[in-house]
């Protein structure tokens, strides 16, 4: 079997890079993914190529250049990525990239294949596009779509909103998602929201890349206060001005709250930092800092609430990282997550800012011993049943069937 994944990875040879000239948008979370998907595939000794149009936001406001021009990588010397040529324009990026190019070559060195197949990470319509297209010049290929976030649900460009860009956008996706033979979906609910066949999908509702080297040496946070952390996007919406308030009447000073990331709540998180001294806000931080915070502190917290509908459709990519961490994790029951994962952490059932200040609390009141007890039962149930290799064997299992 042969598989080509479609997808918006930044190649690790050249992530830094992006980063650095990232102005905002850089996608954490879709990288951890699609890097963690790749592993499995190779775990899995499958044959792996990679087109990659980068989830990278538009020159001048996101992102530092004009175009992007990066040569054939590699990954782990094992899986190509093909070159990527951008002109990286709101609109233009769409209409001027080499993706559709690099994927029907593919096609027709390997045309002869018996089992030939491309994956597509995510409901982007440029990419499906591409997919489609290159599926009507070769009828022998197989289609698969990664459905983590439904577009109705996915931020757009204020261009693209402007002009109707977006909504088109929309309306494609959901007029082509029967050109695709199976789907990979991120929680059950979205079954019925997309009328999917039951023998045509499989539900992965993350995947855990247990190669991360966790280097604490140079994090500047040991002493022998209690250290909460919230990594992640900033907004308002996942419950952040909650936890602002809860940690604010704390009262104890030998306890503290660490925020990493970028977003609309950004001012909101710094404006609490004026005003408490115990809260720290890193900003965006290089991934490798994040997780070696994630093991140092003594509780990590989601704060966001289920609240609206599309929670039904949501897996906050942050569980598997903060279970895999063996923190102990404290959240709120959210539909999306499977009942299982409760088991392993703390769960909040009040929604009020004073419920959430008493049980971080009351958690931190605990036996030490007894808390990280709770966070290495979590991290085994990640690393023995949710890891890249059993996740990946799922989705090649659905399509060899």
């Amino acid at each position: 079997m042969k598989i080509l994944f479609l997808c918006g990875l930044y190649p690790p040879a050249y992530k830094d890079q992006m980063f650095s000239d990232s102005k905002r948008s850089y996608q954490f979370a879709a990288q951890n993914f699609q890097e963690a998907l790749i592993g499995g595939f190779i775990e899995n000794n499958i044959n792996l190529h990679i087109v990659t149009l980068p989830f990278l936001s538009t020159y001048p406001f996101g992102y530092k250049k004009i175009f992007l021009n990066f040569k054939r990588s590699d990954i782990d010397d094992i899986v190509s990525v093909a070159p990527i040529k951008i002109l990286n324009l709101p609109i233009f990026s769409s209409m001027f990239n080499n993706a559709k190019k690099e994927v029907l070559k593919w096609c027709k060195i390997n045309r002869t294949e018996e089992e030939l197949h491309i994956i597509v990470y995510s409901l982007n319509a440029d990419l499906m596009k591409v997919a489609i297209e290159a599926k009507e010049k070769y009828p022998n290929l197989k289609l698969s779509l990664i459905i983590l976030d439904l577009p109705e649900y996915m931020g757009a460009n204020r261009f693209h909103k402007i002009l109707g860009i977006y909504k088109k956008n929309i309306e494609y996706i959901y007029l082509n998602l029967k050109s695709f033979d199976q789907y990979v979906l991120l929680t059950e609910a979205m079954v019925e929201k997309l009328c999917i066949q039951k023998n045509k999908y499989v539900v992965i509702e993350g995947i855990y890349k247990s190669k991360h080297v966790i280097d604490t040496s140079e994090i500047s946070y040991k002493d022998n206060k209690e250290m909460i952390l919230y990594s992640g996007a900033l907004n308002v919406k996942y419950g952040l001005q909650n936890l602002l308030d809860a940690f604010h009447q704390i009262a104890s000073p030998d306890v503290r709250l660490v925020i990493c990331g970028d977003g609309e709540a950004k001012e909101l998180v710094t404006s609490y930092c004026r005003l408490d001294e115990r809260i720290i806000f890193k900003g965006k931080v290089p991934h490798e800092e994040v997780l070696a915070l994630q093991k140092e502190a003594s509780l990590l917290i989601n704060p966001r609430q289920p609240e609206g509908e599309y929670t039904k459709y949501s897996f906050p990519s942050k569980t598997m990282e903060y279970f895999a961490s063996g923190t102990p994790v404290l959240m709120y029951r959210l539909p999306g997550i499977p009942e299982v994962y409760f088991n392993y952490c703390y769960v909040l059932d009040d929604y009020s800012v004073e419920g959430l200040r008493q049980r971080i609390e009351e958690i931190l009141k605990k036996n030490v011993r007894e808390r990280m007890e709770l966070g290495s039962s979590a991290s085994k149930f990640i690393l023995n049943y949710k890891s890249a290799k059993v996740q990946v064997q799922k989705i090649l299992e659905l399509l060899l069937d």
